[in-house]
């Protein structure tokens, strides 16, 4: 089992290290596709790799909801947290390109 990997993963998990995907949204309130594209990408060759694994599938349905939530929080007045770098584009990117991709992964 590739432990680097999985540990680069789910490094996400904790939205207090910086650099991360998790971290960025959800602390900074910047969406970075760079960052979310890095990691579909590692869990995509953890995953091919390494067979399914239960903690690092559980993690990704913890970040689609938790992106979901942000979305939703953005678009809410009475919320007070805002996508910084919200777009349309990156809004339709995260429905139609990265979502379903991490759900992919998933199945």
């Amino acid at each position: 089992m590739n432990i680097v990997l999985k540990e680069e993963i789910l490094k996400n998990r904790n939205d207090l290290i910086e650099g991360t995907f998790c971290f960025s949204l959800f602390e900074e309130a910047l969406f970075y596709p760079s960052l979310l594209d890095d990691l579909i990408d590692n869990s995509m060759l953890f995953i091919k790799e390494n067979g399914s694994d239960t903690e690092v599938k559980d993690f990704l349905s913890w970040v689609v909801n938790c992106v979901d939530q942000c979305f939703l929080s953005h678009k809410d007045e009475g919320d007070l947290y805002t996508i910084k770098n919200y777009s349309s584009e990156i809004e339709k990117n995260w429905m139609n390109v990265w979502k379903p991709k991490i759900n992919e992964i998933n199945n």
